[in-house]
């Protein structure tokens, strides 16, 4: 029997013209967790503050793959239908460029999921985190029936906020964050799906059944 049929949101993934969204097996999660020892923050950006996503930014291979592999791994092993992080690899041109993350609590009730999502440095830049971004879209709106999705980002991430904005999502008032030792205002925004503009041509939400669904809480 596939592992897939005993997990089913295993075989969850989205494809657009752009990029690939995939849970990563054994033979991809190798080389993405390598990509992710790599470095995800610009250093030319260093005005940007940092909170470490999964604890592995600040230390040295193999420690750096290990870590990343724990963050994944027990985004699967604390899954519940309550509460669920799906963790998706990205794939444009046949190189793994990135993680996107979709999440939700009590989504059978609030009908709002949140994302985040980091690239690889060598492939930043090119505007890999906006199809990212967009396939998630998909996923939530055409694929789980979402309502809303919520994102955030630094006030000084001017890229990130203009993406969010250009994709449609408004502003929903700030967080202050601690990040390296100082004080930080973190912008929250939110899109609801009457604000969604997109473009479905070329893009396929594959895996959902009703095992699927059930996994999310529906």
């Amino acid at each position: 029997m596939p592992l897939a049929d005993l997990w089913p949101v295993l075989g969850v993934g989205v494809r657009t013209p752009l990029v690939e969204l995939f849970v990563p097996d054994g033979d991809a999660l190798e080389p993405l967790a390598r990509l992710a020892a790599d470095g995800i923050y610009d250093p030319q950006n260093q005005y940007l503050p940092r909170i470490p996503v999964g604890g592995w930014e600040d230390v040295a291979s193999p420690e750096a793959e290990r870590r990343f592999l724990r963050y994944f791994w027990a985004a699967f092993a604390d899954w519940r239908p309550e509460k669920w992080n799906l963790m998706l690899a990205a794939r444009v041109d046949g190189d793994l460029v990135g993680v996107q993350e979709i999440g939700a609590q009590h989504f059978a009730v609030t009908r709002t999921v949140s994302t985040g999502s980091w690239v690889g440095r060598r492939f930043q830049g090119a505007g890999h985190g906006k199809a990212m971004r967009e396939a998630v879209l998909h996923l939530a709106f055409d694929g789980l029936d979402a309502e809303r999705a919520d994102t955030a980002a630094w006030t000084t991430n001017h890229a990130s906020l203009g993406v969010s904005r250009a994709m449609g999502y408004r502003d929903n008032g700030t967080t202050t964050r601690a990040a390296e030792g100082r004080r930080v205002e973190q912008v929250n925004l939110t899109l609801r799906r009457a604000d969604w503009t997109r473009s479905s041509r070329g893009c396929a939400v594959t895996g959902l059944s009703p095992e699927t669904a059930a996994m999310f809480g529906l």
